[in-house]
């Protein structure tokens, strides 16, 4: 299926197809140099935000941050560890990242790194919520939903690498 000239997997196919609390989400695309987005909108606000096939290259995310500042959020099927989770990761500022560990201290779960990253697995709004702020103690990029390139380019963007 084609959502204008991006192309969904049968994955989000699947979903939107299962969607049954919001028939009505609908999709916008924001075109950056980086490729073009996908933004799923749902009747309670912003429900995910779908990054373009390939790779990060050079180039400005200027256009896709004004779409996205001041929007609300639709954080349907979230669980409140993960609600808690989100809201204290997006008080971590650009230009700072936060570990595994750290946030779950933050979060009031001490001991709950492995859960952290599982909730950053599950996030569907990645730079509305900034899990690619969030690094492992021991040094490297750690993993992130859109791949290791994306990661490293928001955290170039963000002068941290």
């Amino acid at each position: 299926m084609r959502a204008g000239n991006v192309r969904l997997t049968a994955r989000q196919e699947v979903r939107r197809a299962e969607n049954k609390k919001y028939p009505q989400t609908i999709c916008s695309r924001i075109k950056t140099s980086q490729g073009v987005f996908l933004l799923e909108v749902s009747v309670k606000g912003l429900y995910a935000v779908r990054f373009p096939k390939g790779t990060a290259g050079k180039g400005s995310l200027a256009q896709l941050g004004r779409a996205l500042r001041n929007r609300k959020l639709d954080l349907t099927g979230y669980t409140p560890f993960q609600r808690k989770v989100y809201a204290v990761l997006r008080k971590v500022p650009a230009g700072k990242t936060v570990t595994y560990g750290e946030l779950a201290k933050r979060a009031g779960y001490p001991g709950a790194a492995r859960a952290i990253g599982t909730a950053m697995k599950k996030n569907r709004l990645p730079i509305v919520i900034p899990c690619h702020r969030v690094i492992p103690r021991s040094g490297g990029l750690g993993e992130y939903s859109a791949g290791k390139k994306w990661k490293r380019y928001l955290l170039r963007g963000e002068s941290l690498l």
